[in-house]
């Protein structure tokens, strides 16, 4: 049984609470559910605190999105097209999936809460593990730079959530180096490669094998999966295990080379 059956069947919103509780009902009882056939029981039974955490992850990803396309005042058919590409390319959600997303979607957009009420309700849900914050702020800072640009109310909400979830200031920065570009014409060479692993640039090779079987182990698809990142999301992990294997190749190879 997938989370989305679940809070389709089980009347998850309801019994949650909270902004994302009343989000999920909203959504669900919008368009989502009239031709969803589960019966009323089926997500009660064997719902698991996994799909929860799948459920709870993927509304707020969607509401956060929702407050965020609102950054410069007003919501475009753009930011709309480039939504559904992400959810479709990058995520590729089907398409029931991607209707109960758009619902979310426009549910938290003409909703009165605040993208930073938004932000604080997903911090006081995972703020004790900062990979699934990381892989939040990863979606986050995709969605906003989807036109190709950061605008100013953008990045204040984007840096009022790395508030929100605890999140350290040099994941931050990294992120926004990798989504946007480095703030710093200084930064060059192997910096990025110590970084994403987590080491100083005086590492040797044993310090960096081990930064990289510890990195690479944290973000194994299936053990994020297990924690309570949606299905629709492991591709994030995926990319996350992408630029550990590629820095600590290009670490290994710099080494080999001096």
């Amino acid at each position: 049984m997938s989370w989305l059956s679940g809070i389709i069947g089980g009347g998850i919103g309801a019994m949650l609470g909270g902004p994302f509780g009343a989000i999920i009902g909203a959504a669900i009882g919008s368009n989502i559910g009239g031709g969803q056939k589960v019966s009323a029981g089926a997500g009660r039974v064997g719902f698991s605190e996994a799909q929860r955490r799948q459920a709870l992850f993927f509304t707020a990803a969607f509401s956060m999105v929702g407050k965020l396309a609102q950054a410069d005042g007003r919501v475009c058919e753009d930011e709309i097209d480039a939504l559904k590409r992400i959810s479709r390319d990058a995520l590729r959600l089907d398409g029931q999936t991607l209707s109960y997303a758009l619902s979310v979607f426009n549910q938290a957009k003409s909703s009165p809460e605040p993208f930073e009420a938004y932000a604080r309700e997903f911090g006081s849900l995972f703020g004790q593990d900062q990979q699934m914050c990381s892989f939040m702020m990863s979606f986050l800072f995709e969605v906003a730079m989807a036109d190709g640009q950061l605008h100013p109310g953008e990045e204040q909400m984007l840096l009022s959530a790395k508030e929100a979830f605890r999140l350290h200031d040099s994941i931050y920065q990294s992120l926004r180096d990798r989504f946007v570009g480095s703030a710093s014409p200084t930064r060059v060479g192997l910096a990025k490669h110590f970084e994403a692993l987590g080491v100083s640039e005086e590492a040797d090779v044993a310090a960096i094998k081990k930064a990289y079987r510890k990195k690479a182990s944290e973000f194994h698809p299936d053990k994020i999966e297990g924690k309570g990142l949606p299905p629709e999301f492991i591709k994030l992990a995926n990319d996350k295990l992408a630029e550990i294997n590629a820095s600590y190749e290009a670490l290994m190879t710099a080494h080999k080379a001096a």
